[in-house]
């Protein structure tokens, strides 16, 4: 008796587009990785030649001022030359994102010279088990992720208003409301982006430039998270240089 089971055509295709959306997503995280690891290095080099190369303290203010601010503006720049290339879907934007994750490591290279680096440790130890969460509730969630999306823009707006109520009162509790809602917002951001991109991959449709827009995104998504993680930790051990 012959128990070989064969797919129907429909089937293979089905099957197909599966292994090509994990191999997708697989990717996706790992061009992330990548940026990330660029944005480190860039950091720490930055950082170390900022330290030990400038003569005296006035010379060391001036040139880190112009770096951030030079990279902040540069930034803003590129997050709409990102978008603008990928929409017109004529060029890659493998060359924009690479030049924003430098651009992006200039900005952070402040934190390895006036913050202890076991806080920038355990910040990058916290949002790594943080993304890895939201990855896991997006993937394995059935439901629709897009009402989170709405919520979080609801906890943006309504942080705007909360700061600036709290111009007057002045209240650390509220602040620190602000605060948790603000990070709260990004976590949901994170989880939607990580959800519809997982949607996309499973059409079996993606693209080398989708697939480095996608870790793009996630790239930036970590990069916010791990910012506010510092921050939290630093006001909680105060640990700065």
């Amino acid at each position: 008796m012959n128990n070989q089971i064969y797919e129907t055509p429909e089937q293979e295709v089905v099957g197909q587009k599966a292994r090509s959306g994990n191999l997708s997503f697989a990717k996706i995280f790992f061009y992330m990785f990548l940026g990330l690891a660029l944005t480190t290095g860039v950091a720490f080099g930055v950082g170390a030649i900022l330290a030990y190369k400038c003569p005296d303290l006035e010379t060391f203010r001036n040139v880190y001022l112009g770096l951030m601010i030079g990279s902040a503006v540069a930034l803003i720049i590129m997050t709409f030359v990102i978008n603008l290339v990928f929409l017109r879907g004529r060029h890659s934007i493998l060359v924009p994102a690479i030049i924003y994750c430098v651009l992006m490591g200039v900005l952070l290279s402040s934190f390895p010279i006036f913050i202890d680096w076991k806080i920038l440790g355990m910040a990058f130890g916290i949002t790594s088990g943080i993304f890895l969460l939201l990855t896991l509730i997006a993937v394995i969630s059935k439901g629709n992720m897009s009402p989170l999306l709405m919520l979080a823009f609801g906890l943006f707006m309504g942080s705007g208003i909360l700061i600036l109520v709290n111009l007057l009162m002045r209240s650390s509790t509220l602040y620190w409301v602000i605060s948790f809602a603000i990070f709260a917002a990004m976590m949901f951001i994170t989880i939607f982006d990580i959800w519809n991109i997982k949607k996309i991959t499973e059409r079996g449709e993606m693209s080398t430039n989708l697939e480095l827009y996608c870790a793009f995104t996630l790239y930036v998504d970590f990069i916010y998270i791990l910012i506010r993680i510092i921050y939290f930790l630093i006001l909680i051990y105060g640990k700065s240089k």
